[in-house]
């Protein structure tokens, strides 16, 4: 492991990026008509905690860079995620709108200007942290617990659908900025919590299994998304990832999980491309009579390609994919200005 990691961020990370990938590829393959695809039960599952449990542990580390130079905080957090928001939603537009060419280039540049206005792929998650390093920022000198119980009203107004707007990027800030925000104020309250848990294994993996048959329950009873129960679960299945993920970290075995959370914004970044083309081609080709079968299958060798992309990037020039280049950052004398006075409590390095 590399120097200054956290083991259990490493697995919880990898949990979370191989349900998501298990997730999308399960819906996309549907399920056939009259027929179920038990793949789309395990997205259903997963889906009240996988997106909120992402957001948290992405605001973790936020008071890193928080209450420091403003330039600094730009290019790091908000530049390096429009850089690669623009990028690879450049790439997907050109790769799977095959037919927009014959409506030259204006047809894809209105393609493309969809997508930055409402982003149809996983990309969106990216675009939401975007606006969260913003408004975070913006907001930093108000009272954390002001800003939790205001951003947990909208989430619970969202829930509600009493705040749709009809436009993603809107919806999905109301559903989910609470968790990040979160991340931000209760970190010591989350590492605390990882750090104890570490000394008691065994009450952790009881404590997995009641909330793993409560949380199934509730999504089995359908009421998973109910306002106010979608928060809790949401905060339970994060904190539930995190157990796990301290689990994994003891276990040699689950290597590769943590490995897939060490690379899992090169996942997320890669991931649906190749995955998008499979689902093409095992449908054509009629191989699996199992449709959730086909789903595994296909969200596995997505896992495998994504990775064994940005490996073989990393070697070439095409590693500007994965690692933004210097002319795509500020100059160091731009992003040296000086840090506000307010001092963020200290966290644990990552």
């Amino acid at each position: 492991m590399s120097a200054g990691r956290i083991a259990w961020i490493d697995h919880a990370k990898g949990i979370g990026i191989i349900l998501v990938v298990m997730s999308v590829a399960a819906l996309g393959y549907g399920a056939p008509e009259g027929g179920v695809n038990w793949m789309i039960g395990l997205a259903d599952w997963a889906r009240p905690f996988v997106v909120p449990a992402f957001f948290l542990i992405a605001g973790l580390f936020l008071h890193r860079g928080l209450f420091g130079s403003a330039p600094v905080y730009f290019d790091r957090k908000i530049l390096r995620l429009a850089y690669f928001f623009a990028l690879w939603l450049a790439i997907e537009t050109v790769i799977l709108n095959a037919g927009a060419f014959s409506q030259g280039l204006p047809g894809l540049a209105r393609l493309y200007f969809n997508g930055l206005v409402a982003p149809q792929s996983p990309l969106w998650f990216i675009q939401q942290l975007f606006l969260f390093y913003i408004v975070t920022r913006a907001i930093r000198r108000q009272k954390p617990a002001r800003v939790l119980a205001a951003a947990a009203g909208l989430q619970i107004l969202a829930a509600a659908g009493l705040f749709q707007f009809g436009w993603s990027v809107l919806d999905h800030f109301a559903a989910n900025f609470v968790f990040f925000y979160a991340g931000y104020a209760g970190a010591s309250l989350a590492f605390g919590f990882a750090n104890k848990a570490v000394n008691r294994l065994r009450d952790l993996g009881w404590t997995l299994v009641v909330w793993a048959g409560v949380h199934t329950a509730f999504v089995a009873m359908g009421i998973a998304g109910l306002p106010i129960v979608s928060l809790i679960l949401g905060f339970a299945g994060t904190f539930a990832l995190i157990s796990a993920g301290v689990l994994l970290a003891r276990i040699p075995a689950a290597h590769f999980i943590g490995d897939a959370g060490r690379q899992s914004f090169a996942i997320y970044l890669g991931f649906f491309i190749p995955l998008q083309l499979l689902l093409a081609l095992v449908k054509m080709s009629g191989i699996f009579a199992d449709t959730g079968a086909a789903s595994l299958a296909i969200a596995a060798a997505t896992l495998m390609i994504a990775l064994g992309m940005h490996r073989l990037a990393m070697e070439t020039p095409l590693r500007a994919l994965y690692v933004r280049p210097r002319i795509f950052r500020l100059k160091p004398s731009q992003a040296s200005g000086r840090g506000s006075l307010l001092v963020a409590p200290t966290q644990p390095d990552a």
